[in-house]
């Protein structure tokens, strides 16, 4: 056994800070957990080997979860987890107080997730090849923020949840919802042009079946949102840059945007776009299943993660503004998520090298490469920095095989870091 450090020892200590709340139905699971109420399995990997190496013996909360990492594919896993039956209640009866740290659902958390909907979720499907209306259902919908937000926009949307609580809330602002798993709900024989599952497929007990009923509930040529925590994205400060932090007891799954895509291939769907954040728009699709170990790639980010642990965010802007007082007034363009452009220009101080920003989830590369090309040699742009987290390397591929005239630099601020 390695554990990635000490940190990750079972001694009951949690990372966070917890509430009263927490604390409270924190020990009510513990409670059911020992006496056999809840019943956990052993679960194999995905590829179907069972070669694990476990990194980490506690989650967050200072729960005892064994997280494991798969040495022939390298996908990271809960090992063992709660049985199906256990899972259920324990979103039913638990999960919203020590996840969300509220007994009840509130306009705040609606609002939030309804505004992340607007701003990001939405203009992602959309802007890579997603329908932008018909039919949408979210599988995981809690208290239906996202689905008024579709509803909104244009879309017939409808969303199910395993929280009674939390359904009920969303009917009462007039929404389709219903208190239901994706298997029950399926036999209704309802097809949609949109299925979105945001941070609910790292919750998955059992991934296979679960794909198997989303593809039945899909369109011939509907797509599949997918929106998880990417353990890449701790790069940028997600979950404040510390794994340990993002590892908890409800998440069977911590994928990276190539071991997602690897599971959604194996499961017969391909992928439209998908970044390290992680967002991701999938369509079905039966080819040959695509195969990548990344387990030496993940150990050796995950140990360098460790060893930076809370101040990556600090590393990152330090290359950037070093990156930037090698250049003049004007010389320099940033491309990259908006999140990730945002928090790093609040961030430093001197912006005058910043010629312009153009945000990856409105341009794709090739709008980028047409904007340069158009433009005269006088005024072509010395850097073109890119702040994409995890697709930066495919984004350098692809400019520098471009014939960008002009020995414009490409830079990555992450490509030291993964």
């Amino acid at each position: 056994m390695a554990l990635l450090s000490d940190r990750y020892k079972n001694d009951g200590i949690a990372t966070i800070d917890l509430s009263d709340i927490q604390r409270k139905y924190i020990d009510i699971f513990r409670k059911k957990c020992k006496t056999g109420e809840y019943k956990f399995r052993k679960c194999e990997c995905e590829c179907g080997n069972g070669d694990f190496e476990v990194i980490a013996e506690k989650d967050r909360y200072g729960l005892p979860v064994t997280t494991v990492i798969c040495r022939n594919c390298g996908l990271i896993m809960t090992n063992p987890c709660l049985d199906d039956a256990s899972n259920s209640a324990f979103y039913d009866n638990e999960y919203h107080y020590i996840y969300r740290a509220e007994e009840n659902p509130s306009e705040e958390k609606f609002f939030g997730r309804k505004s992340d909907a607007v701003n990001f979720i939405i203009p992602f499907i959309q802007n890579h090849g997603g329908p932008k209306c018909g039919t949408v259902l979210e599988i995981g919908c809690a208290d239906g923020g996202n689905v008024a937000a579709f509803a909104e926009c244009g879309y017939t949307a409808s969303g199910i949840d395993l929280s009674h609580k939390y359904v009920e809330y969303g009917k009462g602002k007039g929404l389709d919802l219903y208190c239901n798993d994706s298997s029950s709900f399926a036999e209704n024989n309802r097809k949609y042009d949109l299925i979105v599952i945001n941070h609910v497929l790292e919750h998955f007990t059992d991934l296979e079946k679960e794909l198997s009923t989303i593809k039945s509930l899909m369109a011939p040529e509907g797509y599949l949102f997918v929106g998880v925590p990417g353990v890449k994205d701790l790069t940028f400060g997600a979950y404040n840059g510390d794994f340990l932090r993002m590892l908890q007891n409800a998440h069977i799954f911590n994928f990276t945007k190539n071991s997602l895509c690897t599971v959604m291939n194996r499961y017969g769907f391909s992928c439209n776009f998908c970044t390290e954040r992680i967002r991701g728009l999938f369509k079905i699709d039966s080819s040959s299943p695509s195969f990548k170990n990344e387990y030496e790639d993940t150990m050796r980010y995950l140990k360098k993660v460790e060893v930076a642990a809370g101040d990556i965010l600090a590393l990152i802007i330090a290359r950037a503004t070093d990156k930037l007082a090698s250049y003049n007034p004007g010389e320099v363009i940033l491309y990259g998520t908006t999140a990730e452009l945002s928090a790093l220009t609040q961030l430093i101080s001197d912006l005058s090298p910043i010629r312009g920003f153009f945000y990856s989830e409105k341009k794709k590369p090739e709008d980028i490469i047409t904007y340069i090309k158009s433009l005269i040699p006088s005024q072509l742009p010395k850097c073109l920095m890119l702040i994409d987290n995890g697709n930066d390397s495919e984004l350098k591929e692809q400019f520098t095989r471009e014939d960008l005239a002009g020995g414009i630099e490409v830079f990555s601020i992450y490509s030291e870091l993964t």
